[in-house]
């Protein structure tokens, strides 16, 4: 059995220097592993975005498969640190790097100045389109409760003949086929009316008195039974 530092070391002649660092670098900025065809760096899931979270060397070696080594991982990253190519901080008893931030990335108080206004702007727009779709909500009911036009056309012949009929109920008042009533006639007929109705009020008053003395030790339903029975039209029962 080859002892491990011989082990160590054909681990990382699978893996030249110049490309393993830039597998660590890439791995870095996009968090996931690559690999390398024809001499190109291909991501793994062949597209990725940025990422900021920081791994520590052993993180690093053994999601890359140990395609470098720990010990070579942890030189690496010294190196790439201190060529400014990577950015590290302590965590701890150990170090964890993570790739250079873009500087264009960062916002400022103009920038956070813009979004506050985009968002009100935006928070106003969903208010007004509220608004708007209260309205036309309102707008599509009115509509709803019209009548259509064919109902209106069915009113409308309606009209039409309820006009013909009265035309034709005028037609002898107009020719003066018919004698119209004179002035003393209505009096006489208002005039008896209203005697007629006195009337009816004292005999109405009287029969429902009859009726109380009458129905006065029946139960109630057996009057509304008789009341029914004899076909009396009166609710002051």
């Amino acid at each position: 059995m080859a002892p491990r530092k011989e082990k160590e070391k054909e681990k990382v002649e699978k893996t030249s220097s110049g490309d393993a660092e830039t597998l660590i670098v890439n791995y870095l900025k996009v968090g996931r592993p690559s690999i390398l065809e024809d001499g190109l760096l291909v991501d793994v899931l062949t597209h990725g975005t940025l990422t900021s979270r920081p791994y520590s060397a052993t993180d690093i070696s053994a999601n890359l498969h140990n395609k470098v080594t720990k010990t070579y991982a942890t030189k690496a990253l010294k190196e790439l640190h201190e060529g400014r190519l990577i950015a590290g901080k302590a965590a701890g008893k150990q170090i964890v790097y993570h790739a250079l931030q873009d500087s264009s990335d960062n916002v400022g108080p103009d920038d956070l100045a813009a979004m506050d206004k985009q968002i009100h702007d935006l928070h106003e727009a969903i208010a007004t389109a509220k608004a708007n779709e209260k309205l036309l909500r309102a707008n599509l009911i009115a509509v709803n409760a019209t009548q259509s036009t064919d109902d209106l056309r069915a009113c409308v012949i309606a009209l039409e003949s309820e006009k013909n009929e009265i035309l034709a109920r005028l037609g002898p008042l107009r020719s003066g086929s018919v004698t119209p009533v004179s002035t003393t006639e209505r009096d006489e007929v208002d005039k008896a009316w209203k005697v007629w109705s006195r009337t009816a009020v004292v005999r109405k008053r009287i029969g429902l008195d009859l009726w109380q003395l009458c129905t006065e030790e029946m139960p109630a339903q057996a009057k509304e039974d008789l009341w029914d029975e004899l076909g009396l039209e009166n609710d002051e029962r």
